[in-house]
């Protein structure tokens, strides 16, 4: 069945001669791997497409086709701007405004929480990951045809934001789209070392700084857990020694949510919050200007580090007992 929206936006692709691609900030495997594959796809096509990114590829993402469509700051505007994995469009950081200043706007998505405008929006909230939402518009919407290296960008999307098919987001949909790509001959067990395996001696330090953090409460129902900027001097750390930290929590015995802090700048925190089978921690991630997923969401909160604590303890507790 076609779908409207979808449609739409393959109309103003089509239309556009230079296209621009915004993942959110610290572009994870299913925002960058997303934003690479649109923007393989649409080159295919004939289309002037860049992939603005804030920061360096990760290096657990540096085995990614289609990175030479990345660009930092380019001096120019564009017909058509796409946020792209991004509920937020704060997270977009200083990019903000190549997707203010262009022509058209248009925002793909996954997040339930998403409040980005936009002058054509697709939010999917039943995908796993934006990058099934991207396999749906290139193959069926655009028509620009698949190969080994746009599969690979997808399937890495997919499989990241799946846990590796562990999390309840994965469908058999997910699973459907996820076999057709591994047919294109793509080296399916390194992307899996490459994304959850290997670990850099910073990350394992991280790791253990993590652990020696660690708080219970509600009867052990829920973890907490934090990194300081004292605890990261000295450290040579990359923004991707910092992902699977908040999973320690979530994976203990008895744990519901797991909490997860790091000091971005003196006083300001980032926030990761994980449930494992029936909190829905997007709530409480609203509760604090952020968002996400029933079972994954985010924010930014600033303060002294007890003072957040007790703040977000009094938050999740209430649901975790069911009583909000």
């Amino acid at each position: 069945m076609i779908d409207p929206m979808l449609q739409k936006i393959a109309g103003h692709l089509a239309n556009g001669d230079s296209i621009v691609i915004l993942p959110h900030i610290n572009a994870d495997g299913d925002a960058l791997g997303a934003a690479l594959a649109l923007g393989l796809a649409l080159k295919s096509l004939g289309k002037d497409a860049d992939v603005l990114v804030e920061e360096a590829v990760p290096s657990n993402l540096d085995f990614l086709p289609g990175q030479e469509l990345i660009k930092f700051n380019p001096e120019k505007t564009y017909d058509v701007a796409v946020n792209i994995d991004n509920g937020d469009i704060t997270r977009l950081g200083s990019r903000e405004r190549y997707y203010s200043s262009a022509r058209v706007r248009l925002s793909i998505d996954h997040h339930a929480t998403n409040k980005v405008m936009a002058d054509c929006s697709y939010v999917d909230t039943r995908s796993a990951a934006t990058g099934e939402i991207i396999y749906d518009l290139i193959v069926n919407y655009l028509k620009a045809g698949m190969n080994k290296d746009i599969a690979l960008c997808l399937y890495t999307a997919i499989v990241t934001d799946t846990g590796g098919f562990r999390y309840t987001n994965t469908t058999s949909r997910t699973l459907k789209i996820s076999a057709d790509l591994l047919d294109y001959g793509i080296d399916f067990p390194y992307v899996i070392k490459k994304v959850f395996d290997m670990i850099s001696y910073t990350k394992m330090n991280l790791m253990k700084q993590t652990m020696n953090s660690l708080l219970l409460y509600g009867n052990g129902k829920l973890a907490v857990s934090y990194l300081t900027l004292k605890d990261i001097k000295n450290l040579n750390v990359k923004s991707d020694d910092y992902e699977g930290l908040v999973n320690i929590g979530r994976n203990l015995e008895g744990v519901e949510v797991s909490l997860f802090l790091r000091e971005e700048q003196e006083g300001l925190f980032r926030g990761n919050l994980r449930s494992n089978d029936y909190v829905d921690v997007s709530r409480i991630a609203e509760k604090f200007n952020g968002g996400g997923h029933k079972r994954a969401a985010g924010f930014n909160i600033t303060g002294k580090l007890d003072d957040i604590i007790n703040r977000l303890v009094s938050a999740i507790l209430p649901e975790i007992r069911g009583e909000n």
